[in-house]
Parts: structure tokens; C-alpha cells; sequence
């Protein structure tokens, strides 16, 4: 009857996915409130497992972050993130993964189903759509390892506690048979590569291999008193390799009977370990044996080692990762791919070169989180990212990362005369004098720090911060995605770092922890994103909005939706809220909620968007591609898209087409009839292909379906092109109570010194000023459509524009008023009459210039803010550069000749921005000075203007702008 009842759940999963919810209404769902999850293109928290399919296409690995990531091979590029249901602490991390042979269906499980089902489950999902498909639940351990046998019929899972292994028809659900005699854990299952046998270790010391009917065929204590864990058979099936956890050795055994073979040598190796091995061929004919695990060179770096001859041979080893390796997969063309705790996986080529190495996103505040320093008002950071890298403080109140300066910050206290807190690092038992500080079970303290006036104390663990008293006794705790690593202490403000590596602040006051805000920095560019709980966000000038999401679960057979700060940003970026939620006022943050409404109801009604066809443009036409494609047909210039699109009661808005970041192509509501066709032109080399639909609000948007491509054949060096400068200014309104006095002469002002500070970046200059009654709203978007026929892929584009700027009510959309504009307080008059953001984002789009700069010089009344002008930025993918201020005068005269921002441009374009050894300013350089400069003018001049710069692309590729003299 259970066998039955699995294949039935399994088969209403698949065909009747809305009668098993319905079925199930009354038992507990996945938790409904939104989950705050860092997204940083790569894994956060240690790797677990990998497989792939059978033709090597596809790597998909499986984490503690609760993702599971597939990626293209050979580039190791991300393909797609998948997302099981998941729940505060250990629910939906996942420890084991399997691939079909084709690719197209992912097995995947850990700690997951448990906080509703009370017991665990296997997740099917779709790896085209990313889609669940199907769930096996009711499993009494959480899976340790999963396994799918060659022809993609049999699935093996191994499972934690004394559960043994079950074994089910892979396409059915139905169990075919399980093994419950274990006296440990299961640690690994592995099909013979060509046969029918299955081989299962378990941390009870015992190997066993079975027939395909569960039949048991040798069963073996390879090593006295020593845990097996991996298992790997070789090519030929005759033989398997086993590792173990807590010894530096590797058994090669006979997989007829499991008596011993031979032991290869494993002199020189230091560590506890060597739980991972496999065999893995070297593309000429040989096979190759390699281990890994905790072995490593004293000190140093973690070592996979590998043996010629299938381990019979000579050995070498390879520095692999900076931490455990957990697992090692063979890949079908030769070589292998490696998860390690880093966190993240890599590949040795089939020479044994290293191919790729783990790239963790975020810090590493294993080694550099004990230096954590915090100023007393608790806003100021200093930490190290990397062990040996130079510190860096993050300001949150100024929403600035750099460079550690001479400063009063403090580290938090760890010993006192009055509290002796010992065995408080890395131990289950901290002690505070003879009192036993209780923990979970498992749970191990990393970080401690000492209250002020020694009050109680505060511990970080693996997975809870927890405060006790002077006594010892526990007052409270709170769950953390990630060990706490270090704390630091401002008052009631503690702060910690995190092993996903994120930064939070949380306030300790009257016995209770409440989160205030979090902090993650991208190691290698130094993004940032700071946000609070409720998911109001602000980030660094060159990006970071698309490193958090929130997650949001359906019922427990359904996917999980998903939706980046960057695709809520109209929604959720307040810096100002989150600023003052950090220093202690949380009302700017309820008042910017309570104006979004049901925020989740609505991310979990987006629009969809899916592909119809793909086809490159070719001198000779149009190629098919399909939406798996990695290559471009040489000559390949372009790409015609055709989408259709899916409401889900939120309307539909415009659909974007970004390359490399940066919009290409925008088609309007009233634009499109069914599907989307549009054409967009490539760039020299990569192309990652990105698309959004909006909801018909505008303020949320889905992301749609990518495509990373390569332009096929040699590729031309790039032409030089031209400098295409568009300035607009505008005195004389319409409405003489418009009237400004300096906005036509900065328009000239920045115009004149990028013609005059070209040099000899550009083929050619080509400068249009717009001034005053050339400056309608046809005028200007007449302008703007000019430069969209002439302009090419290689210019450089330039927009100033100089004049006022509102926002609307009330969905708060940056407008800009040309000349005609007449009226000043009649919405739908000025909606008429200005050029609102979405206009301007449409006419941008079709301006083909790979390169481009947005430069918004405006004011008026106090309406308009920073998050408006921010928006324009994310929205357009250009580099946007701006400035806005209630107070006309600062806009009209800094010098009476220019106004502040101008002012600041023209002094960067004069020699005052960063420029490089040639004398070249780019456009970052340039954003980076105005953006610290505008302030200041502004405030000698007795006013406050605050000035936004945001850079196009993630990958921060900036471009020249102006060479000036070197001395």
C-alpha cells in the first residue's frame, strides 16, 4: 500500500497538480511571508553535490543556500536558478541532485518538505522552465545523495539517520524496493556505469552492492572502525573506489565480492579525510583516479589528488579550493568537476590542469569577520572581505563603501574580570563561568560579545544569535541564514558577520533581537545592497539591485516565486528609509509600505513571458537559433525576437529587450498584438541577452528569457566612433513662472568641453544644443529619434538635460517639463505636456550605441527625489548621472555662470575627475566626482542638492570620455 499511495501522489503531482493542493487544503503549507535571499550569480553558502547529464552540456550543483544552479559547459556560465519551497533555519537546504540523461529533468532534495510534511521530500523540477513538476514526499530522513542509473529509469537516494536507501522507477515514482538496515547514515549511492548493480555506502563502516532487484550481492567492512563515505565506480564497472571521512585513505575493491585491491598512496597529504573519489578519464584513452576532501598542504590550500593509470601510477596534486571538497564528478568529455565549501565548484581540465576554481560571490568572514569594528553609533563598519585583503569601511548613513581610514571604531569585547566566558569558540558547550549556555543540538558558537556594563552577552552560532543574561540564562535568540562569524557592539546595536556573507544590524533592547537592516558586498566589485527586512533597499553607484530578492513560496507542489530588488525597484528602493531605519527611525520605512499595499500578492501575479522564436541576421538572412543556443553564426549582426506574453491580473506594461545591460528594444502595450517581434544589434563578442515585461503599472517587472551568445568566427577590432552629444536647456518656459536663468548656458557649457576634451577618443563629434523654444516636447523627441536612425553600435552617446523635472502623482514617475510645458499643478495637463521617464526609456532604447551617458540636471518645488532618477538608470541600463533639489538657486548659480551640477561636470571633464595614465576620464571617474562633489558645492552655497550616479552595467565596463592634460 505505501508503494502504491507514492506512485499516486506522484502521478497527481504530475497531471493534477491544483487537486493535490486542494486535496491537501487543511494540511500546513509552506510558510506565505516573503523570504529576503541573496542572489549573487553563484552560490553563497557551501556546495554539496553535482551532476550532469550524459552528454556534458549541463552542470547542475546544489547548495545550503537553498538553490539549485545550472550552468553551461565548458564556460561554466549560469544557465538558471531553481528554487524549492523553504522555510526559516535548515528547511530547503539542499544536500543531493541528479540530472536525466537528456538534461531536462532535475532530481533534487536535502532538508526539505520537513516543516510541513513532517517528513521529507524529493523536488522534480523542469530544467527549460525551471518549473516544479512533480514531488516524492514522505520520506522519514533528509537525503543525503541521490542518483539516477545510466538510462535514466532508476532513482537512488541515500538517507540520513538509520532510513538505509530507497530505490523508485524514475518515471513513475513507484518505489521499486528500499534497504532499511543501516545503522548510520547513508552517505552516497552509484550505479554501475554500464550495468544494472548499485553500490551504497553508509556511515555505519559498510559497503554494499546490489542487483536490480535489490538483491544484495557483497556487503563489506573495507577499514576497521572508519566512516565510508564516497564511492565511485570505474568506467569498465569492474571496480570501486571508496573514500572516507575521517581517514586519509582510498580502498580500491573488487565490485564482484569488495575484497581489496590496492591502496594508492597518499604520502604527504594533512587533514581528516578523504570523502570524495572518482575516476575520470583524460581524453586521449586514459583513466585517471582522483580523492579529495579536508586533505591539504599544511596551511595551505585544499588538494585534489590524482593518480595515473587508474590509481595504480605516480600521483600529483592540485591546489583546488580554500576549503573541503565535498564531491567529484567525472564529466563525459574527460576530466572532472569538484564541489567545495568555498563556497562554490570548479573543473580540472582532462590534462589535470586546473580549469576553473570556485569564485565565492561575497566575503569570507571565516577569517577576516573576528576584526569586525563598529563606530559608537553603530552606522560605521570596518572589516576585511578576503584574509590578507586590505579593510574597507561601509558608511550606511552615506551610503559609501571604501577604503579603511584613521577612525573611532571599536571590536567587541570579549573577556571581563565579572563574565569569564570560555569554550565559547567553536564548541557546543560555551560556558559562562561554571553555567552551560545552551545550544541546539549541532549548533556551534563562533562569536561572542560582552553587553555593556557586563549586562549579558551575546552569541553568535551557526545558525541562531542568541542573548543571555549576567546569569547565563537565555533571554533570547533568533534564527540567521549563516554562522556568525563576528560581532561588534554600539550601544543596544549589535552587529554581525555573517558566512553568507552579509552584514546585519540587529537591536538588543528589553529582552528582545529585532533585525534592522543587512549589508552584502560583492568581493570582486565591490556592489553593495543594503536593505531591511521589509525589502526596502539602497546600493552602491555601480549596482548591486540585483544581488537580493525576495522568494516567495506557493503551496508545497508549486514553484516558488521569485523577484530581484531590481525588478521591484520603483517599489522598494528608498535609501532615505533605510538609512533612518538603521539609525534608529523606522517611521520613514512603515510610511513607504503602507503607500505599497500587498507587495507579495502582486510579485506573485507578474505577467509571464515566454520565448516563440530566435533567429540571427546574417548578410545572407535570417538563421534559426534555439533558445539553448551558446553561438552566433558568423557575420551574425543582430537577433530578431518573437515573445509571447501571459496576464495574470496585473496588466501588461512595456517589454524591454536589454544586451549586455543596456536597453536595446521597448514595445509599448498599444504596440503589441499577441506576440513581440523585435530586433536588436549585437555586440562584438558576448552577448547576454535579458528581457522584462512590466505590469501594467510599470512599478514591478518579469524577468523573461535569456540568452548568452558568442558571435561565431574571427572577430574585426573594433571601429573608432563618433562622440553624439544631445544637450537640451531650457530658460524660458512657456510659463514665465518656469523661468530659469542658467540651465540654456550649462547645456552649452558641458556640451563645449566634451567636443573640446574629445581628442582623439572619437572618429567624429557631433554636438546638437536644443535651446529654449527649440526645446518642445517634439523638438526633443524629435531630437531623440534623429539620433536613433543615425546613431551605430560603436558611438558614444551623450543626453544633458537642463530644466525641471517633477514627479508624478500618484505613482511618483519622473517628468521632465520641455519648453511648451504650461501648466503646474493639473496632473493630466502636465502628463500631456512633459516627457515622462517612460518616453524617454522607449526613445533611448532605440539609440543603438553600445555606450551611453544620462546626464539629468534638474529642480523643482522639492517633488522630485533620488529614487525617481535612480529608476531611470536601472530601467535604461545607461550610466545615469543626476542631480535634483527643491531650491531653484542652487540649480541657477553656483559661480553666476553655472549652476552646481554643471559646475561639478565641468570640473571633472577639466581635470579634476580620476583619469588614467593617458589622461583619459571615463564616464566613471566622472560620475564618481560629481556625485561626491555636487553636495558640497551645493552646501557652500548654504542649500542641500544631493546628486545620484549609477553605472549601466554589472560588470562595471566603463568607457573614455575626455582626455585632459597630464602635467
Amino acid at each position: 500500500m505505501r508503494r502504491l499511495g507514492l506512485l499516486l501522489i506522484w502521478l497527481v503531482a504530475i497531471l493534477a497538480p491544483a487537486v493535490l493542493v486542494q486535496a491537501r487544503a487543511q494540511v500546513p503549507e509552506p510558510p506565505q511571508q516573503p523570504f529576503l535571499r541573496v542572489e549573487a550569480a553563484a552560490h553563497t553558502a557551501p556546495v554539496a553535490r553535482l551532476a550532469t547529464d550524459a552528454a556534458g552540456r549541463i552542470l547542475a550543483s546544489v547548495s545550503d543556500d537553498k538553490t539549485l544552479r545550472l550552468w553551461d559547459l565548458p564556460e561554466g556560465t549560469l544557465r538558471a536558478v531553481l528554487r524549492p519551497p523553504i522555510a526559516p533555519e535548515a528547511e530547503g537546504e539542499l544536500y543531493a541532485v541528479a540530472l536525466t540523461p537528456d538534461g531536462r529533468r532535475a532530481f533534487v532534495a536535502g532538508w526539505t518538505g520537513a516543516a510541513w510534511d513532517r517528513s521529507y521530500t524529493i523536488y522534480l523540477f523542469d530544467t527549460g522552465t525551471g518549473r516544479m513538476l512533480a514531488r516524492l514526499p514522505g520520506l522519514p530522513a533528509p537525503v543525503q545523495h541521490l542518483a539516477l542509473s545510466a538510462d535514466g529509469t532508476r532513482l537512488a537516494a541515500a538517507l540520513g539517520g538509520r532510513a538505509g536507501i530507497r530505490i523508485w522507477n524514475a518515471t513513475t515514482g513507484a518505489q521499486l524496493w528500499e534497504d532499511t538496515g543501516f545503522t548510520g547514515p547513508a552517505r552516497m549511492v552509484a550505479f554501475e556505469p554500464r550495468g544494472e548493480r548499485l553500490a551504497a555506502s553508509g556511515a555505519d563502516g559498510r559497503l554494499r552492492v546490489y542487483d536490480a532487484s535489490g538483491r544484495k550481492l557483497a556487503e563489506r567492512v573495507p577499514l576497521a572502525h572508519a566512516r565510508p563515505f564516497g564511492l565511485a565506480w570505474s568506467p569498465d564497472g569492474g571496480l570501486i573506489a571508496l573514500g572516507f571521512e575521517d581517514r586519509l585513505q582510498v580502498e580500491v575493491l573488487a565490485s564482484t565480492d569488495l575484497r581489496a585491491v590496492f591502496t594508492p598512496d597518499v604520502a604527504g597529504l594533512e587533514g581528516e579525510g578523504l570523502p570524495a573519489v572518482t575516476w575520470a578519464q583524460d581524453g586521449s584513452g586514459g583513466v585517471q583516479l582522483h580523492a579529495a576532501g579536508y586533505a591539504r598542504r599544511a596551511g595551505g590550500e585544499f588538494l585534489i589528488r590524482r593518480w595515473g593509470d587508474y590509481g595504480l601510477g605516480g600521483f600529483t596534486d592540485v591546489a583546488a579550493a580554500r576549503d573541503a571538497i565535498a564531491h567529484l564528478l567525472p564529466l563525459p568529455g574527460g576530466g572532472l568537476a569538484f564541489a567545495a565549501a568555498d563556497p562554490g565548484w570548479g573543473m580540472l581540465a582532462p590534462d589535470g590542469a586546473l580549469a576553473i576554481a570556485p569564485r565565492p560571490p561575497g566575503a569570507d568572514f571565516r577569517n577576516t569577520g573576528a576584526g569586525l569594528a563598529a563606530s559608537a553609533d553603530g552606522t560605521r563598519l570596518r572589516v576585511a572581505l578576503r584574509r590578507g585583503a586590505a579593510p574597507l569601511v561601509f558608511d550606511a548613513l552615506a551610503g559609501h563603501l571604501g577604503a579603511a581610514t584613521a577612525g573611532d571604531f571599536a571590536q567587541a569585547r570579549t573577556e571581563s574580570t565579572r563574565l569569564v566566558v570560555t569554550d565559547w569558540r567553536d564548541t557546543n558547550r560555551p560556558r559562562l563561568g561554571r553555567t552551560l549556555l545552551t545550544l541546539g543540538a549541532g549548533e556551534f558558537a563562533r562569536s561572542l560579545a560582552l553587553l555593556d556594563g557586563d549586562a549579558g552577552l551575546l552569541l553568535g552560532t551557526d545558525n541562531h544569535l542568541r542573548l543571555f543574561n549576567a546569569s547565563g540564562r537565555a533571554v533570547a535568540s533568533l534564527p540567521v541564514p549563516g554562522a556568525i562569524w563576528g560581532l561588534a557592539l554600539a550601544g543596544d546595536v549589535a552587529i554581525g558577520a555573517l558566512g553568507d556573507g552579509t552584514l546585519r544590524w540587529w537591536r538588543i533592547a528589553g529582552g528582545v533581537i529585532t533585525e534592522q537592516a543587512a549589508l552584502f558586498i560583492h568581493a570582486e566589485s565591490q556592489r553593495w545592497v543594503l536593505w531591511t527586512p521589509e525589502g526596502l533597499f539602497d546600493h552602491a553607484p555601480n549596482g548591486g539591485q540585483e544581488l537580493v530578492g525576495l522568494h516567495l513560496n506557493g503551496g508545497r507542489a508549486q514553484t516558488p516565486e521569485w523577484a530581484s530588488f531590481q525588478q521591484a525597484y520603483r517599489a522598494l528602493y528608498a535609501p532615505a528609509a533605510v538609512r533612518a531605519r538603521i539609525a534608529g527611525d523606522g517611521a520613514p520605512a512603515r510610511a513607504r509600505l503602507a503607500q505599497l499595499g500587498e507587495l507579495r500578492a502582486r510579485v506573485g501575479r507578474l505577467p509571464l513571458l515566454a520565448p516563440e522564436s530566435a533567429c540571427a541576421v546574417t548578410p545572407s538572412g535570417c538563421t534559426e537559433l534555439a533558445w539553448d543556443s551558446r553561438s552566433l553564426p558568423e557575420g551574425a549582426t543582430a537577433l530578431r525576437l518573437r515573445f509571447a506574453t501571459t496576464d495574470r491580473g496585473l496588466g501588461l506594461g512595456p517589454l524591454d529587450v536589454l544586451v549586455n545591460d543596456r536597453i536595446a528594444a521597448r514595445a509599448e502595450p498599444e504596440q503589441r498584438a499577441g506576440a513581440l517581434q523585435a530586433e536588436v544589434p549585437l555586440d562584438p563578442g558576448p552577448n547576454r541577452i535579458t528581457t522584462r515585461l512590466y505590469a501594467e503599472d510599470r512599478t514591478l517587472f518579469a524577468e523573461g528569457p535569456a540568452l548568452d551568445l558568442r558571435r561565431g568566427g574571427p572577430q574585426a577590432p573594433p571601429e573608432a566612433g563618433r562622440l553624439v552629444v544631445l544637450a537640451i536647456g531650457i530658460n524660458r518656459y512657456a510659463n514665465p513662472a518656469l523661468n530659469l536663468n542658467f540651465a540654456v548656458p550649462d547645456a552649452e557649457a558641458v556640451a563645449r568641453a566634451l567636443r573640446a576634451r574629445a581628442g582623439g577618443l572619437f572618429r567624429e563629434v557631433q554636438v546638437t544644443v536644443l535651446r529654449d523654444a527649440q526645446a518642445t516636447r517634439r523638438g526633443v523627441l524629435a531630437a531623440l529619434e534623429d539620433l536613433a536612425r543615425t546613431t551605430q553600435p560603436q558611438d558614444t552617446f551623450v543626453l544633458y538635460l537642463g530644466g525641471h523635472g517633477v514627479r508624478t502623482e500618484p505613482d511618483q514617475r519622473f517628468l521632465f517639463l520641455p519648453q511648451d510645458a504650461t501648466a503646474t499643478g493639473d496632473w493630466a495637463t502636465l502628463r500631456r505636456q512633459g516627457i515622462e521617464d517612460s518616453v524617454l526609456v522607449a526613445a533611448i532604447a532605440r539609440i543603438r550605441a553600445r555606450d551611453g551617458l544620462l546626464l539629468l540636471d534638474t529642480c523643482h518645488a522639492g517633488q522630485l527625489t533620488m529614487d525617481q532618477l535612480s529608476a531611470l538608470g536601472n530601467e535604461t541600463g545607461r550610466f545615469l548621472l543626476a542631480a535634483s533639489t527643491s531650491v531653484q538657486e542652487a540649480l541657477d548659480s553656483y559661480d553666476d555662470r553655472n549652476g552646481v551640477f554643471a559646475f561639478a561636470v565641468l570640473e571633472a571633464l577639466g581635470g579634476r575627475a580620476a583619469a588614467d595614465g593617458e589622461g583619459r576620464v571615463s564616464a566613471l571617474a566622472l560620475g564618481e566626482w560629481v556625485m561626491r562633489r555636487v553636495p558640497q558645492l551645493a552646501a557652500e552655497k548654504q542649500h542641500r542638492q544631493d546628486a545620484v550616479f549609477r553605472s549601466a552595467s554589472r560588470d562595471l565596463r566603463s568607457f573614455p570620455l575626455a582626455i585632459v592634460p597630464q602635467p
